[in-house]
């Protein structure tokens, strides 16, 4: 992810989302649609004028989801109209209010679209309804496993990733919870994404998406507010003395005067610092070993004589890395260091924030054990300098959603922002504050524990689901007479046991456990048996293939 342009962010679900899938909004049949009544032909008339919005840009989805809606007021039976309002409200800002129109586009045709199982599960993901998700990926994998002839390797794979992190949240919602997240007043958040938040003092800065360029674009600029016995007003544009077309952010406070600015246009700009002075903001420096120009950087964080910060620059893990300087004792910064491999992963990190005494460290990530777009993690600075393993912050910090750019400010406050369920639009910023206990009175303790105890109602509990395990393997051999040793050795002299089963009349022969289908595929690449082909196993029984 490349926080220079945080419109990147918000179409990168989009874009990943069709990449992997192929996803279009699906065409409704006149004839499936329109009875000969006058409002039949009115509500596919805006079915008509979605799909033209949708043909001009795929990302128009704010733009077609009122017109579904219009026609589906009419006809709520349709499967290609419930697919495609699913699909918007997936795409968009309310994705919470996705799964009811996908699953009944499923109830009403499981044949609607080849990804629909797939959809659904991404539905029930931002829902936190893991298990039922789980299910529904593991449907998908089956089905495209199922089809030798038409297998979606990158769909698979997406998958696989997908289920990786439903157990990861799993895990998480049986934690209990000891923070609350919430979002700050309108003041603060707004339609638009409301990103970056950072404390000093009694002001609290932020960057909005709230203003436009001389193009008539949306594009962000430094906004500040006034905490008032934690109430935030008195809302302020910040004139920053840069471009009038460049997005602007608050990235890090330097020190209690200087200030760290990301300036740039379209996704490319540098890490700028600047002062105030006199209500003035005025530049005072630039970072010359870290901006560069055949390379993407974002979120910077200065912390004592360490800088670190985000980029794309070659030879990272992945598409964006955590790199660091130090600085010298004539005030200049060495050259840049990939931070190491036990916190970039081959998934983007981004937005860090270091604490002043450099001791923490918070970025998000879609790698680590995240349960899904992006989460914020925390390492610890070790005595030996080096960091700790990344550990997820955890629920509500963290949810299905995109949690970005974590701020910790001197007294112990916690921000960050995200596009999760309940926000005005867009990101939103939220604080976490510490649930209240409450502490029962010693004397009311005695007297309840003096009194009889009433017997509770037993109430049954639903018995937890069992997540099926999938297993793939590499099937060598079929035929209907059971095969010898010596014909299974010509066959395959490597070190995997053979294992046999009979189905539907013949002898099945395969070798091989794995969790992937990305390492079953390259190990029957290795093996060198020509016909060898992947079969996935559930629960230790094979599935059938569709030739």
């Amino acid at each position: 992810m490349n926080l220079k342009n945080i419109l990147v962010l918000l179409t990168f679900s989009l874009f990943s989302l069709s990449h992997v899938t192929g996803q279009k909004l699906l065409s409704v049949k006149k004839s499936d649609f329109v009875d000969g009544s006058e409002k039949s032909n009115l509500a596919y008339f805006k079915i008509k004028q979605a799909m033209d919005f949708s043909q001009q840009n795929a990302e128009n989805t704010d733009q077609c989801l009122p017109l579904f809606l219009q026609a589906y007021a009419y006809k709520q039976n349709n499967p290609e109209l419930n697919y495609n309002i699913g699909i918007c409200y997936l795409n968009g800002h309310l994705k919470e209010n996705a799964s009811k129109y996908l699953l009944d586009a499923y109830q009403l045709n499981a044949a609607v679209s080849k990804d629909i199982c797939y959809q659904i599960a991404l539905a029930h993901q931002y829902d936190s309804n893991f298990e039922k998700a789980i299910k529904m990926y593991q449907l998908t994998i089956e089905n495209l496993v199922k089809d030798r002839g038409n297998r979606n390797k990158a769909l698979i794979e997406s998958c696989e990733k997908h289920i990786y992190e439903c157990k990861n949240g799993i895990v998480l919602q049986a934690i209990p919870a000891t923070l609350t997240a919430n979002r700050l007043n309108k003041e603060v958040n707004s339609k638009f994404n409301d990103l970056n938040p950072i404390k000093k003092g009694d002001t609290f800065y932020f960057s909005s998406q709230r203003s436009v360029n001389s193009k008539g674009q949306l594009i962000e600029k430094v906004y500040s507010v006034s905490i008032d016995n934690n109430n935030y007003r008195d809302l302020k544009k910040e004139y920053i003395p840069f471009g009038k077309d460049e997005n602007v952010a608050i990235v890090n406070i330097e020190d209690k005067d200087k200030f760290v600015f990301y300036t740039g246009i379209d996704g490319g700009g540098d890490f700028v610092l600047a002062k105030q002075k006199g209500g003035r903001w005025i530049a005072s420096g630039d970072f010359p070993t870290v901006n560069s120009a055949i390379s993407r950087e974002a979120s910077a964080c200065i912390a004592g004589n360490e800088l670190f910060f985000v980029s794309d620059r070659e030879g990272g893990a992945g598409a964006c890395d955590i790199y660091f300087c130090t600085k010298d004792k004539n005030d200049n910064w060495s050259q840049p260091k990939n931070i190491g491999l036990s916190i970039n992963t081959e998934f983007d990190e981004a937005d860090l924030f270091v604490t002043p005494n450099g001791k923490e460290l918070y970025f998000n990530s879609k790698g680590h054990n995240g349960m899904g777009d992006y989460d914020i993690f925390k390492c610890d600075r070790l005595a030996n300098g080096t960091w700790s393993s990344p550990k997820n912050m955890g629920i509500p910090v963290n949810s299905p959603y995109n949690d970005i750019q974590f701020y910790k400010s001197e007294t112990g406050e916690q921000y960050f922002s995200s596009d999760r369920n309940g926000g005005a639009g867009g990101f939103d910023i939220y604080k976490t504050e510490k649930i209240k206990v409450n502490t029962p009175d010693p004397k009311a303790v005695e007297t309840y524990a003096a009194a009889p105890a009433a017997q509770a109602p037993i109430v049954p509990q639903a018995p937890k689901e069992i997540i099926p395990e999938l297993i793939y393997r590499i099937q060598i051999l079929a035929c209907k007479n059971e095969a010898n040793t010596d014909q299974l050795y010509k066959i395959y002299q490597g070190k995997e046991p053979i294992e046999q089963q009979f189905l539907d009349g013949w002898n099945k022969y395969a070798i091989g456990k794995f969790k992937t289908y990305a390492e079953a595929e390259a190990f029957k690449d290795s093996c060198g048996i020509e016909g060898a082909f992947i079969v996935l196993f559930k629960n230790g029984q094979p599935l059938k293939i569709r030739r």
